[in-house]
């Protein structure tokens, strides 16, 4: 309904605490059954503004329309494996859905397929991906309507850019 198109999604593999639970109140009467398959992808979903003509035009008029590549040999990948975020960035912003700068960054710089223009971030959270952005030192805009966790985040933001993340 906003106008925006498909264009896939990126699936970041990930072993999380989620599902592979036994029963409630049967834990031990059905030890080979779990009520949920236990989480280990988390897809996210990719969409853009239909383009204006061809993909090279939208990328000269408006800087946008494609994903940036991590190098001039590869192409952005459409699997990432990425741990969650650890307890030494947990300590720097206790969000419950922190996600780890090693996949921020990656997915920021990709956003911004010739490193310019300004990432949104209409549901900021505890700022991970307005860290990365300014890790990258790319232009950002954060809202947060919870009081909680916007002041979470202004404090969390710098540290969280400063952040080191090992390459994979």
């Amino acid at each position: 309904m906003a106008g925006f198109e498909s264009r896939g999604q990126i699936v970041r593999i990930v072993k999380t605490l989620r599902g592979g639970d036994r029963p409630k109140f049967g834990d031990k009467e059905y030890r080979e059954v779990s009520v949920i398959p236990r989480s280990c992808f988390e897809p996210w979903l990719l969409f853009r503004k239909p383009c204006e003509g061809r993909v090279t035009q939208n990328l000269k008029r408006f800087g946008t329309g494609a994903l940036r590549r991590p190098s001039e040999d590869v192409p952005f990948p459409d699997l990432i494996r990425v741990s969650p975020a650890r307890p030494p960035e947990r300590a720097i912003a206790n969000h419950p859905s922190l996600k780890p700068q090693a996949l921020m960054r990656a997915l920021v710089r990709a956003s911004l397929p010739l490193g310019r223009g300004v990432v949104l971030d209409p549901f900021m959270g505890a700022g991970s991906t307005i860290a990365a952005a300014k890790s990258l030192g790319l232009e950002s805009v954060g809202v947060e309507l919870d009081q909680k966790y916007f002041t979470m985040a202004r404090s969390a933001i710098p540290k969280l850019a400063e952040f080191p993340v090992s390459e994979s």
